[in-house]
């Protein structure tokens, strides 16, 4: 078997199949392009598959890392794809909860009412330091409410 040296790197797309002791490396064929129609908003993008037994619209939003707000923010991208399209963007609904990290608390954000609801879970036969449990589920609230602020000052201005 003979090996072959080269002075670049590259990279080669493939089939590689194995059958009896013989290995068969077969090219791939370049084919269509994958996407069509492509928007783009910033770094996200909407685009319409080629596929030809279910052609899918896609919307990839993209959002930095250390956003205040992931949520507010794809919610406000997927609306300007909403409206390139010619549709009406999704008003925001009256009741929905908050992005947490933590099953033990929930967070409603009521608009109609203009509340903020928060419900904190402590188990009595999980845990023997009430305290200690409590003052991480505040911190946990903090937390949400800083990456939910978008929202709430959304619906701080809706009255």
């Amino acid at each position: 078997m003979s090996e072959k040296i080269f002075d670049k790197d590259f990279s080669y797309r493939a089939r590689v199949t194995g059958k009896e002791g013989v290995i068969t490396v077969r090219p791939e064929e370049k084919g269509k392009p994958a996407k069509k129609n492509v928007v783009d908003k910033g770094d996200s993008q909407m685009y319409t598959t080629t596929g030809q037994k279910n052609p899918k619209r896609v919307i990839q939003l993209m959002v930095p890392e250390k956003s205040g707000d992931m949520v507010g923010e794809m919610k406000k991208q997927f609306d300007e794809f909403v409206a390139e399209m010619g549709g009406t963007p999704s008003p925001d609904p009256m009741e929905r909860p908050l992005t947490t990290q933590d099953s033990r608390l929930e967070v409603w954000l009521s608009k109609e009412r203009h509340e903020l609801v928060v419900k904190k879970t402590v188990k009595l036969n999980e845990t023997p330091d009430y305290g200690t449990e409590i003052s991480n589920l505040e911190a946990e609230l903090r937390r949400c409410l800083l990456i939910n602020r978008t929202s709430l000052l959304n619906a701080c201005l809706a009255r």
